[in-house]
Parts: C-alpha cells; sequence; structure tokens
C-alpha cells in the first residue's frame, strides 16, 4: 500500500510541478491590415521626428505601408498615403516579421538611399507590437549638412482592422 501511494504522490508531483505540456499560443496569422500611432522614441540622431499614424497591409512576402500624420509633417495629415509603393517585403518566421523596404533616388539635394524597417511580433490575434526603423543617407550632402544623414526610430502597436 505504501508503494502505491508513492507512486501516485510522484505522478501528481511530476503534472503539477512541470509534468505538464506547454500550450502553444495560437494568435493567428500577421496577414492582414494593421493601424495605429507610432511614438517617437529618443534617437540622437533623430532630426525632426514626429509621431504619425500607419496602416501596414501584409500578404505573404510583400507589403504595403501607408501614413499619415500632423500638419506640416511629411503625409498628408487625416488621409493616408502610400508610403514607398511596390517597395515593402515581408521576412517571417513564427509570430515574427521584417517589413522593410530599402531604396534610392534624386531630389533636389542630390542623391539620397533610405531604408524604412517594420520589426512585428505579434501580442494577440488583434494585436501587434510594432518599431520602427527609418535610416537616410543623403550622399551628396556635406556630411555636417543638416538632414545630411539621419534616424528615425518609433514604437507603438498596430491594431488589425481586415
Amino acid at each position: 500500500m505504501g508503494w502505491s501511494r508513492l507512486r501516485i504522490l510522484s505522478i501528481v508531483s511530476a503534472l503539477i510541478f512541470g509534468g505538464l505540456p506547454a500550450q502553444a499560443q495560437d494568435i493567428g496569422t500577421l496577414d492582414g491590415t494593421w493601424e495605429g500611432s507610432l511614438t517617437v522614441v529618443a534617437v540622437p540622431t533623430t532630426v525632426g521626428a514626429r509621431p504619425y499614424t500607419v496602416r501596414i497591409v501584409i500578404d505573404g512576402t510583400n507589403a504595403h505601408v501607408f501614413a499619415h500624420d500632423t500638419p506640416g509633417g511629411p503625409f498628408a495629415a487625416g488621409s493616408f498615403q502610400e508610403v514607398k509603393p511596390g517597395k515593402f517585403h515581408v521576412a517571417r518566421l513564427g509570430p515574427n516579421a521584417i517589413v522593410a523596404s530599402m531604396d534610392s533616388g534624386r531630389d533636389a539635394e542630390g542623391t539620397w538611399v533610405e531604408t524604412w524597417s517594420f520589426v512585428v511580433t505579434l501580442k494577440q490575434r488583434d494585436r501587434l507590437i510594432t518599431n520602427l526603423y527609418r535610416v537616410v543617407n543623403n550622399v551628396d550632402m556635406p556630411p555636417g549638412a543638416n538632414q545630411s544623414k539621419f534616424t528615425e526610430a518609433e514604437a507603438g502597436e498596430l491594431v488589425r482592422t481586415k
């Protein structure tokens, strides 16, 4: 009788103290439309960064990013404008992904090279934790010139809208 009780106590203890299998999170897919506000994070080389609202549409390995901000910002206040149409791609592993774009072009100051990278993870089925890192190098501007080289870092949570 003592041996049976000891065996039962051992089995119950194992179940209570870690013998239960871990439950996987079923929090859905990254594919969909996500929207929310991003807050500027202090970065020493940020020049004129301001918070704005983003909408990210993730579809497989492709993504579209839309943004709007306050008056005076680079995006029209109150209405979404697509950022770098056709340039964003998605690399993912489980609930995490990087939604990124790298490109270059010319403007009045000369040649620029720019990277946008949204690093995301599913928090819940309808919530996405997001960090945005943007780096710009205006290669034809003197290194000491205002906005010759700068970064922007923002963070926030997005909500699934579709």
